[in-house]
């Protein structure tokens, strides 16, 4: 079952416990068991005995004060009905957290894209990144809003975004979409983005790279519309609520723009497989990742192959289906 166990990273930050949101709904939805974790990393690391011994008492008071602020995060959660665990130990954040995913056997990890702690530990705000495109299981990146004087996030969402580019390691994203509207009742919208016009100035002359008002264009919006049409249909036939748009623009803004409009939503993309990214794949999903108010579930595509060229990925609306 997908999302059996998620691990959360919380660094003792306000901030970093808004990820809490949308893990207690996932966890209530799939009966998941939710691993609370904090990292402390060693301030000070030094040959001398009299340095190393001071470090580790520290490191060791820090530890116990994080035991008992997880803790106090557990009984939150506990009575909300949900299996809680705390794990707390020492190391570097981004292998720590990779390292106890696996120890644990966590089926998805989950954190915000930013928070700073209180207690000696670690920030998130670069870890996620990397957590995120090192990870062998499902991340998902929470980025925190402020709201009055507290930090909040998504509780629930009223849709799963999907970007497509035709190719079998965006389609890794599918399983996991469909599962999540499945279980948490609501449509998915897969999103195709397409080359808007390109001209590239040469001197006094111009070099015209793409036409919209090409054949060539109109065939490449017939072949998107097509697979996706043909997306949604099988989703459908699964009792799915789906709906499918192709547009025109640089991938990323058009996936941020869809993400915007349909908010509070869930971005559900595949992040670079060990086999290589899809056409705009990987640097793509890393800047959704960044840029996106939304919460985003990067999926491993470990395995896949791009077997279709990229479609391209933007602020104009296709089709919809159903």
């Amino acid at each position: 079952m997908p999302f059996e166990r998620i691990l959360v990273p919380v660094d003792g930050s306000h901030r970093s416990e808004a990820v809490l949101r949308p893990v207690s709904t996932l966890a209530e939805a799939f009966s998941s068991a939710v691993m609370l974790l904090h990292v402390v990393e060693r301030y000070v690391d030094h040959d001398d005995g009299e340095v190393q011994a001071e470090a580790l008492s520290r490191e060791e008071s820090a530890l116990v004060l994080a035991s008992e602020y997880l803790e106090g995060l557990a009984t939150a959660l506990r009575q909300r009905g949900l299996a809680v665990s705390t794990h707390v130990l020492a190391g570097k954040a981004a292998p720590a957290i990779l390292e106890s995913a696996q120890r644990l056997a966590a089926s998805l990890i989950a954190l915000t894209s930013r928070g700073r702690g209180l207690v000696p530990g670690v920030s998130l705000g670069s870890v996620a990144a990397r957590v995120a495109t090192a990870s062998h299981i499902p991340v998902l990146v929470v980025k925190a809003h402020r709201q009055g004087r507290l930090w909040t996030a998504p509780r629930r969402f009223r849709s799963v975004l999907v970007p497509l580019d035709g190719s079998s390691v965006a389609e890794a994203a599918l399983g996991h979409a469909e599962e999540l509207a499945r279980r948490l009742e609501i449509p998915i919208n897969l999103v195709t983005l397409l080359p808007a016009p390109a001209v590239v100035p040469l001197g006094e002359n111009s070099i015209i790279l793409w036409e919209t008002e090409s054949p060539a264009q109109r065939r490449l919006e017939k072949l998107a519309s097509d697979y996706l049409e043909a997306q949604a249909r099988r989703l459908q036939a699964k009792g799915l609520e789906v709906q499918w748009r192709v547009a025109l623009g640089p991938a990323g803004s058009g996936v941020l723009h869809f993400a915007e409009r349909d908010r509070p939503c869930l971005v559900v993309i595949t992040s670079r497989g060990r086999s290589g990214p899809a056409r705009w794949l990987g640097g793509v999903a890393e800047d959704v990742l960044r840029r996106c108010p939304m919460p985003v579930l990067m999926v491993p595509a470990a395995g896949a192959d791009a077997r279709s060229g990229s479609m391209g990925m933007s602020t104009g609306e296709g089709g919809s289906v159903g």
